[in-house]
């Protein structure tokens, strides 16, 4: 059985992401055990940048497929894995298949910003966090907005050595401390399950395929993203292609409704047409002009 390595160039991927090298040892540690606890007992395990998959719990599609059969009445072809995904996604029928089937990620070297917002989402099936009551920060991010990078390492640095120098030489306890950290800690590693439903519907949704997500945030989520697309490839393709462009069809049916353009207003505003008018993509022309996407506060600021 092949062993799991954390890769630590993904975690320490970029000089804004600034792991303690202290910390590298309890890498190796949670590495063995990711092999002991979940490796050995038949899990795939899958690292993207800074976040693990330990656990998907639909292995080979075996569950959802079975459950679907179920929902359909489909006693008699129960192992159909294809059911689910190009039959009641693309028609717009329950996820409930999916809905008791979850996701464990393991994130490590996420700034605390970060956790925040994914923590946010109730619909979690379970978080396992230690936080800063009985841990140190693991390092520090520096926000992908900041300009200045040197400048927030130097006060960054500067503000965890005055903690930590004040742990040393006085009896005050790691969670007094902890409110004198600056906001771009670093967590300790930390678990989040969730549901493949509510990753599609709602993580993955709001924090990746719809815009306006900061940018360590959206980072994570794609990271996320990407660890289960590696695991079923079909699966998650097909969820993104379902989900990824709703609110931009929203965005174009509201405005076509709203304003009523003419097909020469919204030529004008889509541009040159390569060919002939018949030959022009109805889609490609209503999403360039009435779906059209303004920029975010975040963007327009950076």
């Amino acid at each position: 059985m092949r062993k799991f390595t954390i890769d630590i160039d993904q975690i320490a991927w970029s000089s804004r992401v600034c792991l303690d090298p202290e910390r590298i040892p309890d890498i190796r540690k949670i590495e063995h055990f990711i092999n002991e606890n979940f490796v050995n007992e038949g899990d795939q395990v899958r690292q993207y940048g800074r976040v693990i998959v330990l656990r998907s719990t639909d292995k080979g599609r075996k569950a959802s497929a079975f459950a679907s059969a179920l929902y359909l009445g489909r006693y008699d072809d129960m192992g159909n894995t294809d059911r689910f995904l190009h039959g009641m996604v693309r028609a717009g029928h329950s996820y409930e298949p999916i809905r008791g089937e979850s996701v464990s990620f393991l994130y490590i070297g996420v700034g605390k910003p970060t956790y925040d917002q994914l923590v946010t989402y109730t619909i979690r099936n379970r978080r396992i966090a230690g936080g800063f009551r009985a841990n140190k920060p693991w390092g520090y991010v520096i926000p992908t907005e900041a300009r200045d990078t040197l400048a927030y390492s130097k006060m960054m640095e500067a503000q965890l050595a005055r903690c930590e120098q004040l742990r040393q030489e006085s009896n005050e306890p790691l969670q007094a401390i902890r409110s004198l950290y600056p906001m771009g800690v670093m967590m300790p590693p930390f678990m989040l399950d969730f549901s493949e439903e509510a990753l599609a519907k709602h993580v993955f949704k709001q924090r990746l395929w719809e815009r306006g997500t900061q940018g360590e945030t959206w980072q994570i989520v794609n990271a996320m993203f990407e660890a289960v697309r590696q695991l079923d490839p079909e699966k998650w393709e097909t969820l993104r292609e379902h989900h990824a462009h709703s609110e931009d069809h929203r965005r174009a049916m509201f405005n076509l409704r709203e304003q009523r353009p003419t097909l020469r207003q919204l030529l004008a505003q889509f541009g040159p047409l390569n060919g002939d008018l018949g030959d022009t993509d109805v889609y490609d022309l209503l999403m360039g002009t009435m779906g059209k996407r303004e920029k975010t506060m975040w963007e327009k600021a950076s």
